[in-house]
């Protein structure tokens, strides 16, 4: 998910892009990566604590979270399964536009485990908070999250918890290290706010492609 953990469209793409990554398209950088490194380490510490060394399952939601996934996985020395979680809407005509499907890996083998799902970015919780309604049904033991990003929302009081959060940041658009702007840019190292959407008033939060 990007800038996702939600559905939102990918409006108001930049004008102009064309298909290179560039970093002539980038108006600043919000976490440089040395940072986001160090914080990886100290996520993967406290990830440990917390399960004592235990085995977990860590379901990291597609595509957003891949790199944090691989950066944070080889930091834990402890026991682990990996898989991802692909989320897709439902367009069908029997179906209310926006309704929610997970595909979830291992559903079979989550009862009486420690899960941890793994995502990219928190903004209104809305696909975060549904993913763990649809795990609750599989019986696992715990369900604790993790998320590289959380934004600044003080619109969204009641906002969903996160128990592990990488960095708070503004309520921008962001790219970068796994976060996308029209299926770009995911691999920067950094993570930035593109020109194109730097210092524009108003404009809705966007989420990340599936």
């Amino acid at each position: 998910m990007n800038g996702t953990d939600d559905t939102s469209p990918q409006a108001d793409a930049c004008v102009g892009s064309d298909n290179r990554t560039d970093r002539a398209d980038i108006a600043y950088v919000v976490v440089p990566a040395g940072d986001i490194a160090g914080r990886i380490a100290q996520l993967a510490d406290e990830i440990a604590t917390c399960y004592r060394g235990g085995e977990i399952t860590i379901l990291a939601v597609l595509t957003g979270a891949l790199v944090f996934l691989a950066d944070l996985m080889r930091h834990l020395a402890m026991p682990l399964q990996v898989g991802v979680v692909s989320v897709s809407s439902y367009r069908a005509e029997a179906t209310t536009p926006g309704d929610l499907h997970f595909r979830i890996p291992l559903a079979d083998d989550l009862a009486g485990r420690d899960v941890l799902v793994l995502d990219d970015l928190l903004d209104t919780g809305q696909t975060l908070g549904a993913l763990l309604s649809e795990l609750a049904r599989h019986r696992p033991a715990s369900v604790r999250t993790c998320v590289l990003l959380r934004k600044d929302r003080p619109d969204l009081p009641d906002r969903m918890s996160a128990d592990f959060v990488g960095f708070d940041v503004p309520n921008e658009f962001v790219v970068g290290y796994g976060l996308d702007h029209d299926r770009r840019y995911r691999n920067l190292p950094d993570i930035c706010v593109l020109s194109c959407h730097a210092a524009r008033p108003g404009m809705a939060p966007a989420e990340d492609s599936p």
